[in-house]
């Protein structure tokens, strides 16, 4: 492997460690700097193929793996999540849409973010779900919950998720984003509306 120079005063470096990762789909390197004694880590991956995110209607896109990384970690910031946990859910779903020929649709890739963040911790699957499904208030989160622990009926309660929620499954929007919240439709104006009218039905009758 060709000289690698450390990131801060540009001196050659060595190699500490050398270890495969990703089921040996990738190279990870420890090194230390030898003048101001860094350690930082390199990574050695063979190069994709383009990979392409199928939308609703048929519609193809590049496959935007930074983009993913980027709605995982907001979903999980401040939870016990690691960027290496989240890279290895990246990783996951490349390599099975390059198994499935470079494509895969957009839903199929949104449900294996879930299922990756689901196995890791509940609460960033549940901030991760309520961007990609819209959860827009009580209800939606209750069936969200509902769907969680039907596809994990073992699950404890340690992730600050409580039992015995009722509810029914909601689809998901394939087109929603992962990187950022979508704006507030007409369901959410309907939602506040409606809860401004039993407030104030509320106030009358204590009147």
């Amino acid at each position: 492997m060709d000289r690698v120079d450390c990131p801060t005063c540009k001196s050659p470096t060595r190699v500490l460690e050398t270890r495969r990762e990703d089921a040996g789909a990738a190279i990870k390197r420890r090194r230390e700097c030898s003048s101001c004694g860094k350690r930082f880590t390199t990574f050695e991956r063979r190069e994709r193929p383009p990979l392409f995110v199928v939308k609703r209607g048929g519609r193809r896109e590049r496959f935007a793996a930074d983009k993913l990384r980027d709605g995982m970690l907001r979903a999980a910031y401040k939870r016990p999540v690691t960027a290496e946990q989240v890279d290895a859910i990246v990783e996951r779903i490349e390599a099975h849409a390059e198994a499935e020929g470079g494509e895969l649709d957009a839903s199929r890739i949104g449900e294996m973010c879930l299922s990756g963040l689901g196995e890791v911790d509940r609460v960033s699957y549940l901030q991760f779900a309520a961007v990609y499904r819209q959860l827009v208030d009580v209800e939606d989160v209750q069936a969200e919950l509902r769907r969680l622990r039907a596809s994990s009926p073992s699950a404890e309660s340690s992730n600050g998720l409580d039992r015995g929620v009722t509810g029914v499954p909601i689809p998901s929007d394939e087109d929603a984003s992962i990187a950022s919240p979508p704006e507030r439709g007409q369901r959410a104006g309907n939602s506040r509306k409606d809860l401004a009218r039993r407030e104030h039905g509320a106030h009358r009758q204590r009147r």
